[in-house]
């Protein structure tokens, strides 16, 4: 099966590190920035940290030219990725169908994110390999291979101004995924405006939160007992859906109604928080069902747990995450360990916690497992809430 991490397009490995030596201590290694900071057209790429923050902004045309303008240079050997993954999967022959799919499929999204990509197609940065490719890598969301985790825990749970969102995205990275992770900051016409964390070419979210505070992720699901099947070509390609989510919902049961007004391609959950609440959302072509959290404690892994949806599955990551709901005092760097403890080695290649009430992203990246790792904050509400001035944007973000 073609992953999530198929959704990207991943650039090429780096090269070498950047050495710093000193007198006094052995030789330090930076890691190499892939991308140049740089701005077009009222968008804007810069650093914080070693992580690469996009700001995008304007109509579905403006925000598809700034993209493919910013991270396009860098794309081609990125888009070589989900080839060579379905080729060392045994899978090269089936290319040219998941191609059309990927064309078919695109058809379905809202024409506002079809438009962005042909425009993403037609910058001058994107050549005709990578236009094969888009299709694909903003549609088959629906053909994976995850293992995440992921734990909301309420207000009464947390010593922090509110609820807390924390997620590990697990994926095979083949030595060049964990590289080429991307913030994006996306501020559409007449919409929320949002963050994701995504890799160049992603149109759709994975992992995001917006400017009211509604924070979301994804995790892959195998198993269904609501007979469904596993795949439903008719419906909108569900990055396309979660980003909808945010660009047009401010509340957990906002994007409960939008879900139930699409119709779902997959098994999958969905983990949603606001500031007031969470849910995970199992959905499947047949069913959308809601679970609420226990004890102010909600766990999500990569099984169904609604009644009419588990097969009975068990996951010693879900019984760890669960029990959260013996302490009361869980704050960020508490979060990030028990993500930690569930973490799956090479495959952890993000570990994330949000703070909705606050707007604030804390994100570790880079060569799994990074559940350890120190985190770069990013101070979202301002950066949301700011509009460019002259085709520059600030950064509001913080370490």
């Amino acid at each position: 099966m073609i992953s999530t991490a198929l959704c990207c397009a991943i650039a090429q490995p780096a090269a070498a590190e950047d050495v710093v030596a000193t007198a006094s201590a052995a030789p330090v290694r930076l890691p190499v920035r892939l991308f140049d900071e740089r701005q077009a057209e009222g968008g804007r790429l810069f650093y914080q940290g070693d992580v690469p923050v996009v700001v995008l902004q304007g109509s579905p045309e403006q925000i598809g030219r700034q993209h493919a303008a910013l991270l396009g240079p860098h794309a081609e050997p990125v888009l070589e990725f989900p080839k060579r993954f379905i080729a060392e999967a045994g899978g090269a022959h089936f290319w040219p169908l998941l191609v059309q799919a990927g064309r078919t499929l695109m058809l379905q999204a809202p024409p506002r994110y079809q438009r962005e990509l042909v425009a993403a197609a037609d910058q001058g940065a994107i050549t005709a390999a990578m236009v094969e490719v888009l299709p694909v890598a903003n549609t088959l969301l629906e053909l994976r291979r995850l293992g995440c985790s992921a734990v909301a825990l309420a207000d009464e749970r947390t010593t922090t101004d509110g609820p807390l969102l924390g997620r590990n995205f697990d994926f095979e990275t083949m030595g060049i995924l964990d590289r080429y992770t991307v913030l994006f900051v996306v501020r559409p016409e007449g919409r929320h405006a949002f963050a994701s964390v995504g890799f160049p070419g992603l149109g759709g979210v994975l992992s995001g939160m917006n400017d009211a505070g509604l924070a979301l992720a994804t995790l892959d699901v195998y198993q269904s007992a609501d007979k469904s099947r596993k795949f439903d070509p008719t419906g909108t390609p569900l990055a396309f859906v979660f980003r909808r989510i945010l660009e047009e919902c401010s509340t957990v049961d906002e994007a409960e109604a939008l879900l139930r007004s699409e119709q779902i391609t997959t098994w999958m959950n969905l983990i949603v928080c606001d500031p007031r609440e969470s849910a995970v959302f199992e959905l499947t072509p047949a069913t959308v069902g809601r679970r609420e959290p226990a004890a102010g404690v909600l766990s999500c892994t990569n099984h169904f747990r609604c009644p009419e949806l588990s097969v009975g599955e068990t996951c010693w990551r879900y019984s760890r995450l669960a029990a959260a709901a013996q302490s009361n005092a869980w704050n960020v760097d508490r979060v990030q360990s028990l993500l930690h403890s569930v973490n799956q080695g090479e495959f952890t290649m993000q570990t994330m916690v949000f703070e909705p009430r606050s707007r604030r992203l804390h994100l570790a990246t880079g060569k799994p497992p990074v559940s350890d790792r120190a985190m770069t904050t990013f101070d979202l509400g301002p950066l949301l809430a700011e509009r460019a001035a002259n085709g520059t944007a600030s950064a509001a973000v913080g370490q």
